[in-house]
C-alpha cells in the first residue's frame, strides 16, 4: 500500500517546498489531508532513500576517473617527453618513454576492446577430437561406405579449420 502523500497530485511540489523550507510539515499534512506523522513518515521513507541514492550517484560521477581521457592524457606527456629525449640525445630516456607508450597502447586497446586478450583453443587439436575421430571410424568398420563418409567430413572439417 502506498502512503496518502505519494498518491497525491501535488507530491512533488509539496516535496520541493517541505524540501526548501518554504512549506512546514503540518501545513503539507493540511493540503495532503492527513496527519502530521503520515508527511513525516513520508519525508524519511518515501523521499529520503531517493535523495540519499541521487546523492551517492553525483559523488560517483563526481570521483570517477575518465580513464580513456586520463590515458590520452599521459599518452601526449610521454609523446613530449620522448621528443625531447630524442632532441637531446638521451636514448635511455626516449627508450623508457617508448615502453611507456607501448603499456599505454597496450592498456587503451584492452579498454577500447582493440585488443582480445581472450585465449584462442583449437579443438581440433586436442586429444579427445583426435580420440573421437578414431573411435567414429573404429565403431564404422563393419559399415564401409558409412566409414569413407565419416572419414571425409571429418577431413573437410580439418580443411575448413585451417582455411580460416
Amino acid at each position: 500500500m502506498q502512503c496518502k502523500v505519494c498518491l497525491h497530485p501535488k507530491k512533488a511540489q509539496i516535496e520541493r517546498q517541505i524540501a526548501a523550507r518554504d512549506l512546514t510539515m503540518s501545513k503539507a499534512a493540511r493540503i495532503v489531508g492527513c496527519h502530521n506523522s503520515t508527511v513525516s513518515r513520508h519525508m524519511r521513507f518515501c523521499v529520503a532513500p531517493h535523495v540519499a541514492e541521487i546523492a551517492r550517484q553525483e559523488a560517483l560521477e563526481k570521483q570517477t576517473i575518465n580513464v580513456i581521457q586520463q590515458l590520452w592524457q599521459s599518452h601526449q606527456t610521454t609523446q613530449h617527453i620522448l621528443e625531447y629525449a630524442l632532441s637531446e640525445g638521451e636514448p635511455r630516456v626516449a627508450l623508457k618513454a617508448l615502453e611507456v607508450e607501448i603499456k599505454q597502447l597496450e592498456l587503451t586497446a584492452k579498454l577500447t576492446g582493440q585488443l582480445n586478450e581472450t585465449p584462442q583453443v583449437n579443438f581440433l587439436l586436442s586429444p579427445e577430437y583426435v580420440q573421437l575421430k578414431q573411435v567414429i571410424i573404429k565403431a564404422l568398420e563393419l559399415y564401409p561406405e558409412a566409414r569413407q563418409r565419416a572419414a571425409r567430413a571429418l577431413r573437410d572439417v580439418n580443411d575448413e579449420s585451417l582455411d580460416q
